[in-house]
């Protein structure tokens, strides 16, 4: 299989350079991953030179894994480095006070977030293993795939990269700690409904929607006795990570 591959939507083959999907584990393989860091462009890219995938955008909290979320086929993948300056103080704080980052903050020397994109094929390698895959590892037991986890994989994949000739491949990033890619963590375990008298609708969480009072947001189950960072910092409508304010959601932090 080639570092990248073209889909039958895409089958110009004039259009293989420009709208390039990656599928394998770029992890000690150097010339992959200087395409994949050359092939990481500002968000809108790929879409205005004519590539068709479907965008996963950055900042908007989908309504979670489960059947069509996320699929084995390309998508454009957008994700941000930095902090938004409304909570940049805290992030950073969190991020001190966990004492065993090395990877830092990529993104700190610019005002704000910069919002990139890469096109990588769900469940492929190209993330490390199983992309868009939520909980750790490819273990066929626990969590599925979801859009949110995708958007935080490619993140942690690009820092790792960038970060390659420094710090292993494997290290750590703190997940909610990571100063880039914790607000992508945040939006991954966080889920927004509709509340019914019989069952919940899984929404994406939308601002205007949420003038309804049957509206409502939860975190994951999976931060009970969660010691990866405090993704509350991400939470507020403020914050420009697509997470409601904390009287919206019903276990806030």
């Amino acid at each position: 299989m080639k570092e990248y591959e073209n889909s039958s939507e895409e089958s110009n083959s004039s259009k293989i350079d420009h709208c390039p999907v990656f599928t394998q584990n770029p992890d000690k393989n150097e010339d992959l991953a200087k395409r994949m860091i050359a092939a990481t462009k500002p968000c809108g890219y790929y879409r205005n030179i004519g590539c068709t995938y479907e965008v996963i955008p950055a900042n908007v909290v989908y309504p979670g894994e489960g059947p069509g979320e996320l699929q084995y086929r390309p998508y454009i993948v957008q994700f941000d480095i930095g902090i938004n300056q409304n909570i940049k103080n805290q992030v950073l704080s969190s991020y001190s006070s966990w004492g065993k980052g090395k990877r830092g903050c990529i993104g700190c020397g610019q005002t704000g977030e910069q919002c990139l994109e890469i096109i990588v094929k769900g469940g492929s390698d190209a993330t490390g293993g199983c992309a868009g895959k939520c909980g750790p590892g490819c273990s066929i037991f626990g969590a599925g795939y979801a859009k949110d986890c995708m958007k935080h994989d490619v993140c942690a994949t690009y820092k790792a990269l960038k970060q390659r000739t420094s710090i292993s491949f494997g290290e750590d990033d703190g997940y909610c700690y990571d100063p880039d890619c914790g607000d992508e963590a945040a939006q991954a375990i966080h889920n927004c409904f509709i509340a019914n008298w019989w069952k919940d609708t899984p929404m994406i969480c939308n601002r205007e929607l949420f003038n309804k009072k049957n509206a409502y947001a939860w975190w994951s189950h999976a931060t009970k006795g969660f010691t990866e960072g405090d993704c509350g910092n991400f939470q507020n409508w403020n914050s420009g990570q697509g997470i409601p304010d904390k009287g919206k959601i019903r276990n806030p932090y």
